[in-house]
């Protein structure tokens, strides 16, 4: 996959370890941003069944694209924001 830099370069976006090992966060592959939550990213969105699940888009198309409806793609509103962070400007304290 390629993604584009600060200078409209492209660069290589990492290939998650597949196997027995755990699946990397978003900050271990992209860094973090800090002074920043997941809860206030535009990527963030709510998975409504029984109870409401918290997900990324971008990290369920890299680490789940089979769909992600486990707990193992569920992220925490709380979680320092990683370096793919855009702010949603339509964020106003939603839990």
């Amino acid at each position: 996959m390629k993604n584009l830099d600060l200078f409209g370069n492209e660069v290589d976006i990492p290939d998650p370890p597949r196997g027995r090992k755990k699946t990397p966060t978003m900050q271990g592959m992209f860094g973090v941003k800090e002074g920043l939550e997941c809860r206030s990213c535009i990527h963030r969105f709510d998975y409504h069944r029984a109870r409401t699940y918290h997900k990324c888009e971008i990290w369920l198309k890299l680490c789940f694209p089979g769909g992600g409806h486990s707990e193992a793609s569920d992220i925490r509103l709380k979680d320092t924001a990683c370096g793919k962070f855009e702010k949603d400007e339509e964020f106003e304290n939603d839990t």
